[in-house]
Parts: C-alpha cells; sequence; structure tokens
C-alpha cells in the first residue's frame, strides 16, 4: 500500500491513522516534518506566566527565534528539503502529509511567495492545504480548508 508520510511527534502520528486506515495507506514518519524547535520555550505556557518573550522577541506578524531554538531558515531547509525528496520520489503521484501548524505555515508562506512574512490565515487543527508541483514550481490550491471539522 501506498504511505502517508508525517513528523515522527506524537501528536500528528495520532492523526494519520485515521486517514491511513480510510484511504489504504501504510504511515511513514519524518523527523524533518517535526513542529519548530523553540528551545528554551519548550514546555512553557503564555496563560501560566512560564514563557516570558526575551528582548530579541518579536510580534505575530513574523517568525520568532527563541534562545536556543531553529531559526526561520532552519525550518525551511529541512522542511522543504523533505517535501522536495517526497515529491521527486513520487513524481506524478498524490502524497498525504501530515505535519505541524508552525511547520505547514512556514511552507505555505515559502510556497506563496511571502516569506519572511508568515501567512496568517486562521487555522483549526487537522485543516487540509492543497499544494500542487508543476515540475518547477509549487501553488498553493487550498488553504487551511476545515469543512470537515464539526462546529
Amino acid at each position: 500500500s501506498r504511505p502517508s508520510r508525517q513528523s515522527d511527534l506524537s501528536r500528528p502520528k495520532d492523526r494519520p491513522g485515521g486517514i491511513a486506515r480510510t484511504h489504504g495507506l501504510t504511515v511513514e514518519t519524518y523527523p524533518e516534518l517535526r513542529e519548530i524547535d523553540v528551545g528554551e520555550a519548550a514546555g512553557k505556557r503564555w496563560d501560566d506566566g512560564t514563557l516570558r518573550p526575551s528582548a530579541d522577541f518579536a510580534d505575530f506578524a513574523g517568525f520568532v527565534r527563541w534562545p536556543g531554538g531553529e531559526s526561520l531558515e532552519q525550518v525551511l531547509d529541512r522542511s522543504l528539503g523533505c517535501i522536495d525528496r517526497l515529491v521527486r520520489a513520487h513524481a506524478g503521484e498524490r502524497i498525504v502529509v501530515v505535519g505541524h501548524g508552525g511547520v505547514t505555515r512556514i511552507l505555505v508562506s515559502h510556497f506563496l511567495g511571502i516569506l519572511p512574512r508568515l501567512d496568517r490565515t486562521p487555522a483549526t487543527n487537522t485543516n487540509v492545504t492543497i499544494v500542487s508541483f508543476d515540475g518547477g514550481q509549487y501553488a498553493v490550491e487550498q488553504l487551511f480548508g476545515d469543512a470537515h471539522v464539526a462546529d
């Protein structure tokens, strides 16, 4: 059977099981599709006061690199590298990639040609973004679709 591709972290690993079963796919994991490494901010929360911005903190119009965390370029390089390899390996095929919101937003912003600015379209969990590749360029056909999510 054909595989569904995804991050190797637990949250997205729990989601594609249903997708894979419904469509007769196996699941393959890729560490390059992991969520953004936020370094020292990992495990801290805004709502309980344990997450505090540093002097280098940016507003939410752009990417924030936390102390010890990944840069926007690092996230894009690793995730786009994985997507490019998958697309080349499965030229002309439809592939399913299950990932994290931050990485998806960076990839979509790259495909839209707006980086380093990030697209801020609201996105629910389990949204669907459809991207095509014409052999030379990616094009976003559907952005953060959520029609499948019950209100």
